[in-house]
């Protein structure tokens, strides 16, 4: 009990610190950079769940966060369901969607895999841009701004500033818990070694669902959360492509099946692209893109496992460089 106190007081000393911010912090500039950095490293966490544990490499996970964010909006917009209860609504949704497209894919390997995850992505942005009369289209819906904390809506960034934070632990928490479970065990053996993890008698299919299941339908409660704090969706941002790359880039940058990983990945390269936006401005639309793939070659190339592999490898390192001092 006392070593697992020990191992988490750095994280507890973090979240401490994290919660004081407001408390110093008054900018909302500087409030918005970290909530957007809560958020992005919240949705890296949710696809290591599948692409960093077992190793699956999912680029359709905007389909679980459209449909989590269209669900929760609809309902509260239309019919006046507090998102509390609309995310979870969105969240089953997301989740039994998984289920099937897990059912069909896992027989898939490699690419493939990938693949057929972009194109059921697609239907989900096709039927959202289809539906006029639910999703208003390309038009975009605009979600009524009727600040409470039943309806999630705030006039300030304090409150989603916690609200977010929030969401970050509860992803952190759930990852940490992955890690030191039999499910997470399991989805780590099939990751190394499908065909040894059958022969050791892993349910290979039963865990990816799982942790599939689970992921999408955090995934979705990450698309309320979205919705509610922009106010306003669009099929071609909500459903696009470049959501689950940027999910998953961040979760390789900051060590991939690890559960800081995706939150350091964030950490780093989301403020990151919004200074390569706002230095160039206007005048280079386009440009940062361009820098902030250089920056991401970068990171890839001198730390090729990841931030926290490598901080892990070299603390590792100098403690036995240290025992082995004390040893002589």
């Amino acid at each position: 009990m006392r070593r697992r106190l020990v191992r988490h007081a750095p994280a507890a000393l973090v979240v401490a610190a994290l919660a004081a911010v407001p408390l110093v912090v008054t900018n909302n500039y500087y409030l918005d950079s970290i909530i957007v950095c809560f958020f992005w490293g919240s949705m890296a966490a949710t696809w290591n769940l599948v692409g960093g544990y077992a190793g699956q490499l999912s680029l359709g996970h905007t389909a679980f966060f459209g449909i989590g964010a269209y669900a929760s909006s609809i309902l509260f917009a239309r019919y006046a369901l507090t998102p509390w209860l609309g995310l979870l609504v969105g969240a089953a949704l997301a989740a039994v969607f998984a289920v099937f497209v897990g059912l069909v894919c896992f027989r898939l390997r490699g690419p493939f895999f990938a693949l057929v995850t972009i194109a059921f992505a697609e239907v989900g942005l096709i039927v959202a841009s289809s539906l006029r009369d639910l999703t208003k289209g390309t038009e975009g819906f605009n979600i009524p701004f009727r600040p409470a904390f039943e309806n999630m809506l705030f006039r300030g960034k304090v409150g989603y500033f916690y609200l977010f934070l929030g969401y970050a632990m509860l992803l952190y928490v759930i990852s940490r818990a992955v890690e030191e479970s039999k499910l997470g065990y399991s989805l780590i053996a099939f990751r190394e070694d499908e065909e040894a993890a059958r022969m050791l008698g892993v349910p290979t299919v039963r865990v990816r669902l799982i942790a599939l299941g689970a992921s999408a339908a955090l995934t979705a409660v990450g698309g309320t959360l979205y919705a509610q704090y922009y106010q306003f969706l669009d099929p071609a941002s909500t459903f696009g492509i470049n959501f689950s790359i940027q999910v998953a880039l961040l979760t390789m940058v900051g060590g991939i099946g690890t559960a800081a990983g995706p939150f350091f990945g964030a950490l780093l390269m989301t403020p990151l692209g919004q200074f390569f936006r706002a230095w160039l401005g206007g005048g280079a639309a386009g440009l940062y893109l361009a820098l902030y793939g250089i920056a991401l070659i970068l990171v890839v190339l001198f730390l090729p496992n990841g931030i926290v592999p490598e901080v892990r490898r070299r603390l590792g390192g100098r403690a036995h460089a240290e025992a082995d001092d004390d040893a002589a």
